[in-house]
């Protein structure tokens, strides 16, 4: 096994034999790739939508090597995705219902992996800081996230800071327990590759304009919006003004509540149904049974699971999900392309990589199994 080394947050992750440097400009490196990669079978890439991902994975694709995609879990927080294609709207999972028809389904019992969001912050805000302070190393590496990592970093302090806050508490009461009918709004962080990539709504100011604009003008008087910020969001964006000012511009400002924390689970459950760009929260609010609307693209957003109408229509008579149908899709999702484990917690990251290498061996050239 060899790992490729692009800056020098890979050099302190990796620490031992088999590493191949790269300093050389993105161009070269794409050009020496297809000599490079002919002595290996297999590449495994984390993510398929970088540039040197990209690159690596078309080098690999021509050479007629197998391909691996390592990305975090659809179904969180138990498990991590492996996928051959792509991940996501790119993965390997049918986008017709009838697919699913032959699934025995199973409920799904993890090995639980306990708290990812402390250790994900960590790990990867070391990895980006270690980045930083070795770019005289790597001169022509940079990060493709905006703002910078750095930037991140210290925004992640402060949300973190923030999300406790006693006002944050008492919306949370106000929604979970005062009675109020609401749409449950989840965010993305910005920049986040399945917004840019898939979706026409690639910010998520974008994307709360378009869910605002509808809401104003064909919800339900009495129905409100919570919009909650995503878990992982460095909060460079302060996205409780920006929710507050489209509100505000929409007309609905005192209908329209932002929080920054809060489970998931208790507010989809709560929640008169849920909207995402192509948020995988989603897929929690359909193991809920909780209606879903999505605006961008998504492996999950077939007929039978979300709701297919407009967005206009949605806030009147949201359309629960099939429960039987969501149980076979889960079922062979998780089958084909999910792996219990994590990869920040250091208690689960060594039986993760064995269940990892354990997935290769069985070497899927047959195609996914149904």
């Amino acid at each position: 096994m060899r790992r490729l080394i692009l800056n020098m947050g890979d050099r302190f992750d990796w620490r031992r034999g088999g590493g191949r440097t790269h300093r050389e400009p993105f161009d070269a490196f794409r050009t020496a790739l297809p000599d490079w990669i002919e002595e290996f079978t297999d590449v495994i890439v984390f993510g398929d939508t970088s540039p040197h991902a990209r690159a690596v994975l078309a080098a690999a694709r021509i050479r007629g090597l197998d391909t691996w995609v390592l990305e975090n879990g659809y179904f969180r927080p138990d498990w991590i995705t492996l996928e051959r294609t792509g991940v996501n709207a790119e993965g390997c999972s049918p986008a017709d219902p009838e697919a699913y028809a032959n699934v025995q389904a199973r409920e799904p019992r993890p090995v639980p992996v306990g708290r990812i969001l402390p250790w994900h912050v960590t790990h990867i805000s070391l990895y980006y800081f270690i980045e930083l302070i070795g770019r005289r190393a790597f001169p022509h590496f940079r990060p493709e996230y905006d703002p910078p990592p750095w930037r991140q970093a210290f925004g992640h302090v402060g949300r973190a800071l923030k999300s406790r806050r006693a006002a944050t508490r008492k919306r949370l009461r106000t929604v979970l327990k005062g009675g109020l009918p609401f749409v449950l709004v989840c965010l993305q962080r910005d920049g986040d590759s399945q917004l840019v990539r898939h979706s026409s709504l690639p910010t998520n100011a974008a994307f709360l304009a378009r869910v605002l604009d509808s809401f104003a003008t064909h919800a339900p008087p009495e129905l409100h919006l919570v919009v909650k910020g995503h878990p992982l969001d460095a909060g460079v964006i302060d996205m409780e003004a920006q929710t507050g000012r489209l509100a505000e511009a929409c007309g609905v400002s005192a209908r329209v509540h932002y929080l920054d924390g809060g489970t998931l689970a208790d507010l989809c459950r709560a929640s008169r149904g849920l909207v995402v760009n192509n948020s995988s929260a989603a897929l929690s609010a359909l193991g809920f049974g909780t209606p879903v609307k999505v605006l961008g693209q998504a492996f999950f957003d077939m007929e039978g699971l979300t709701d297919p109408r407009p967005l206009d229509q949605f806030w009147s008579a949201p359309r629960a999900p099939d429960p039987d149908l969501f149980a076979r899709f889960r079922t062979w999702v998780i089958d084909n392309t999910q792996i219990n484990g994590g990869f920040h917690g250091p208690a689960v990251r060594r039986e993760t990589a064995r269940a990892v290498v354990q997935r290769f061996a069985l070497d899927f050239r047959a195609g996914p199994r149904v």
